[in-house]
């Protein structure tokens, strides 16, 4: 995993403890009014933050699918030239055949 990768993951992680520490934090005030109330100001933050949880996954995604598409045609290149080489020692292990063939005496 490159290092780009590892970064994307830690702000990613980093998000999803946030959001896990507000909601214990939430639920462990939930018979206090008042915090709640004082919350109602700041639903815009959170609202934000949804988005911008939406955003990293949409890009991880989309990540992976440009990984996934460079993979395979990496491993296509990969198995044309393995192809191409078999080919090539193929065709001078007959050339050695025939030459072999060609320099043996008849009896």
């Amino acid at each position: 995993m490159n290092k780009r990768r590892i970064i994307f993951f830690a702000v990613f992680g980093g998000y999803h403890l946030i959001v896990v520490i507000f909601t214990l934090f939430m639920e462990a005030r939930q018979k206090d009014l008042s915090v709640l109330l004082g919350l109602f100001d700041k639903i815009t933050y959170f609202k934000y933050g949804a988005f911008l949880g939406l955003i990293l996954v949409i890009v991880d995604f989309i990540w992976l699918w440009t990984e996934t598409k460079q993979t395979t045609r990496k491993h296509e290149e990969l198995r044309l030239e393995n192809n191409t080489m078999k080919a090539k020692v193929y065709d001078q292990q007959e050339a050695e055949k025939k030459k072999a063939a060609g320099t043996q005496p008849v009896k």
